[in-house]
């Protein structure tokens, strides 16, 4: 059995309104005016067309395409300020994570407030998480709730209204076959109700995705340096969590080392996906995610920058935590990163 982790700009292309594509196969999202920074700089045009009265004029290739009163917001990709962190990190040690450390770690509750796990903000309206999180509350997304800027959870009260959202609709990948017991295939996209403010605030910022030339391969080589980062247990056996958000460095390492890590303690065929869906991080004594860190992300230093940061992994199992040899499983985000951009690009109503 296993254990649950609860861890440039040179023209657009149109996808339709409400959403669209860079070349670069990055997205850029309409959102209301006042919530996202303009980084659309280095003496561009963005020639917004915003329809008017229903009617919906063809644009020119050039053209960003939003409805009227919403502006582009540029929330991935190097036109962003994806993956940046807001404020000056000096503390990079495992242990707690320093406030602004993890913008885009979003905290999700239920409808009784309860913490269920967490996710990472794409944009605005979206968070990547695991589907095992949040596959409850399909049927129901408004009972799902999702609070950026979080640290400390005993302060989630004095948040602002607009750093919170209730879900409007969570997709699940391929959600006719997914099966919560083996775990395979795990993400699903959060879209919210309001969006969440990017604006003015040092403690929320977005993630950025790999870039289209990522594949299954680029995380899954050993000795990639990467950070977990949740509210999970900080030990197996003892059911507290952290008193705020904590932090672990970890080394990627390929899925057969990864595999054999867990002989005679799981059964890595029902559970661990060879093909690509997966990729492993740990296998250091008490370097790890926990119970309850699931849907968390994996950030990586992306590129050349140490300082941007892209979701490689979101957390979803292990056995037990913190044992050498024993390697934390998180699903591998550039293998279904087709599916995310297509997800996130549909028109929001």
């Amino acid at each position: 059995m296993i254990e649950v982790c609860v861890l440039i700009l040179s023209f657009f292309v149109k996808l339709g309104f409400g959403q669209g594509l860079l070349p670069s196969g990055d997205p850029y999202f309409c959102v209301p005016s006042g919530i996202c920074p303009d980084t659309s700089g280095g003496g561009i045009d963005p020639r917004i067309i915003t329809p008017d009265g229903g009617t919906n004029p063809t644009p020119d290739p050039g053209a960003i395409v939003c409805p009227a009163g919403k502006v582009p917001c540029f929330a991935q990709g190097p036109s962003s300020n994806c993956g940046l962190r807001l404020v000056p990190i000096t503390n990079t040690a495992d242990g707690f994570a320093q406030f602004g450390a993890y913008p885009w770690q979003a905290y999700l509750t239920g409808p009784t407030g309860a913490f269920l796990g967490s996710g990472s903000l794409l944009s605005p309206y979206h968070v990547l998480t695991a589907a095992h999180k949040v596959l409850a509350f399909v049927g129901n997304p408004s009972q799902l709730t999702v609070i950026m800027g979080v640290n400390d959870p005993a302060n989630i009260n004095t948040l602002p209204a607009s750093s919170r959202s209730v879900a409007a609709q969570i997709s699940i990948f391929n959600a006719a076959t997914y099966n919560n017991a083996t775990l395979k295939n795990n993400l699903a996209i959060v879209r919210l109700a309001n969006p969440i403010s990017l604006l003015n605030q040092n403690s929320i910022n977005t993630v950025c995705l790999p870039p289209s030339t990522s594949n299954a391969n680029t995380y899954s080589t050993p000795s990639q340096r990467c950070l977990v980062s949740g509210w999970g247990q900080i030990q197996p056996t003892n059911p507290a969590v952290p008193t705020q958000l904590k932090q672990v460095t970890v080394s990627t390492t390929d899925i057969n080392t990864c595999a054999n890590g867990f002989t005679g303690r799981v059964n890595t065929t029902a559970y661990l996906d060879m093909t690509g869906g997966q990729i492993c991080a740990g296998g250091e004594a008490q370097k790890d995610a926990c119970f309850q860190d699931g849907g968390g992300p994996m950030t990586c230093g992306a590129g050349t920058s140490a300082s941007r940061f892209t979701v490689a992994g979101i957390v979803i199992w292990g056995k037990s935590c913190g044992q050498a040899g024993v390697y934390g499983v998180y699903t591998n985000v550039p293998f279904y990163r087709a599916w995310i951009i297509q997800t996130i690009t549909q028109p929001i109503p």
